[in-house]
């Protein structure tokens, strides 16, 4: 039962995960221009690819909002890092809660 409803909150995290990508990436492109730039332009479809995804995991990891002075953009950081976190340590959980159970346990 705990196992669906955390495969569940997992899932029904990643449409909030792109919701707020795509704000991200909105707002350092209208507001911040250059950081934008320096990200490579990404976007949720165009123009992302895997060097796209690290850059952004890199900026939400490493604070780089804080020099850009933007409330917005750091309210949307900070909630995305405290969401990447969570989501890791669900994710690890559960994995590691498929791989100890017993195969007979598992259908109940």
């Amino acid at each position: 039962m705990t196992f669906w409803v955390l495969f569940g909150l997992l899932c029904a995290s990643l449409p909030v995960w792109f919701m707020m990508v795509s704000a991200l990436y909105k707002c350092l492109a209208s507001n911040h221009p250059e950081k934008y730039r320096l990200m490579g332009e990404p976007g949720l479809i165009k123009n992302n690819h895997p060097g796209s995804g690290l850059r952004l995991m890199k900026f939400i990891f490493t604070r780089e909002d804080r020099p850009l002075n933007d409330s917005r953009v750091s309210r949307l950081t900070s909630f995305m890092l405290v969401l990447s976190i969570c989501y890791l340590a669900v994710f690890l959980f559960l994995v590691i809660a498929v791989l100890l159970v017993s195969p007979g346990a598992r259908g109940s």
